[in-house]
């Protein structure tokens, strides 16, 4: 699995994030995603804080779920300029 720091402020900002699956099948209300990157989020500064996040191919970001409380955050739109 491939570890690395989405963000990196020492004590106030130690994000970081591990791959944990590839070619995911993605279902929320705005549609069906496939071969999406799965990733498991957390930071050292925050024990109650773990999420699972989707990246779509062409997309990024489509869902997070929060491991702790259930919250989901689900991609509503997309904006083509």
């Amino acid at each position: 699995t491939d570890i690395y720091r989405q963000e990196y402020d020492l004590e106030n900002a130690e994000d970081i994030a591990e791959v944990i699956a590839v070619g995911q099948l993605v279902s929320i209300a705005f549609g069906d995603f496939s071969d999406c990157l799965q990733t498991a989020d957390f930071t050292p500064l925050e024990a109650d804080l773990m999420e699972h996040k989707f990246y779509a191919p062409g997309i990024g970001p489509v869902l997070e779920v929060d491991l702790i409380t259930g919250d989901r955050l689900e991609l509503v739109e997309i904006i083509v300029e």
